[in-house]
């Protein structure tokens, strides 16, 4: 666990360095971000419901750091993904993320969909460090946010 955990936060860290600069033959060893400008980065998040940094699009692979405030809670949208799986890493507060269930009022946007929340599902409370990856196309929704989280989110294409 702890591996997968540091190999993600890696996976991270390089990530938002290629968001800064246009990568160049010498970068294909690899590209380095310090824990310091990382945490830079996301304090420059906008403190609103919902804010997302895209960290990179690579091929079919999206990253983001997004920042969540519980309240108000109406601000947080249930959603479904149906290409794409995601994979979210908290890495700053408490929530539950719900999975499954009925999307309420879902209104297509694209290859998703958004709503006002989840019917049913799974509850599974988030702290800083866990992780959950949601297969496209289930329903998944954060409620009970504590204050305010930032997670990790990775949307890999679905077979």
């Amino acid at each position: 666990m702890k591996t997968l955990v540091t190999t993600l936060a890696a996976l991270l860290v390089a990530a938002t360095a290629f968001a800064q600069k246009t990568i160049t033959d010498a970068d294909k060893a690899g590209v380095y971000m310090s824990a310091a400008e990382l945490a830079d980065a996301v304090a420059k998040l906008p403190k609103n419901p919902l804010a997302s940094v895209p960290v990179f699009k690579l091929g079919p692979y999206n990253v983001n750091v997004e920042h969540r405030l519980g309240s108000p809670a109406a601000a947080q949208a249930g959603s479904i993904h149906e290409k794409e799986a995601e994979l979210f890493v908290m890495l700053d507060g408490t929530a539950t993320l719900v999975t499954g269930g009925k999307l309420i009022d879902g209104a297509k946007d694209g290859d998703n969909w958004r709503g006002k929340g989840i019917e049913g599902g799974k509850a599974q409370k988030m702290s800083k460090g866990d992780f959950m990856l949601v297969p496209a196309g289930v329903a998944h929704w954060f409620t009970d946010i504590n204050g305010q989280i930032t997670e990790f989110s990775l949307h890999l294409p679905a077979k």
